[in-house]
């Protein structure tokens, strides 16, 4: 896998987002805008591609971003068990100590049930 580690770009349009290698079913786009930088997940979030969210969201509280909010989009997860759950809490911690805060948005009902049944990510914030 190879994460990319350059400077956000200044948003332009849709060719700012920036994609993460597909790892084992997950594809991660990233498109940051000053106020509100937007991570979405298409496919597999589990052990074997947990380290790319990590990577991910890593690269976004570690840019140079004004916002104190950032977006994670699961509209297009396939596929979620606990240790994706886990790594997506993990990461709002990281996000946290960098001054944002994660919010989940279009929750898949079969992840929001895990969320309940778990209590893994149930204090992040679900829109």
């Amino acid at each position: 896998m190879s994460v990319h580690d350059e400077a956000p770009p200044q948003p332009t349009g849709p060719e700012d987002q920036q994609p993460y290698e597909l790892s084992g079913g997950l594809d991660i786009r990233i498109r940051y805008s000053p106020s509100l930088p937007l991570v979405r997940l298409a496919g597999d979030l589990d052990s074997h591609t947990v380290h790319s969210l990590h990577d991910a969201l890593g690269a976004v509280a570690d840019a140079d971003c004004p916002a104190t909010m950032v977006l994670l989009d699961l509209g297009a997860l396939t596929f979620c068990d606990v240790s994706g759950l886990q790594g997506i809490e993990d990461a709002a911690t990281r996000l946290a100590t960098a001054g944002k805060d994660l919010v989940l948005y279009a929750t898949p009902p079969r992840v929001a049930s895990l969320i309940e049944m778990t209590g893994v990510a149930r204090r992040l914030l679900r829109r």
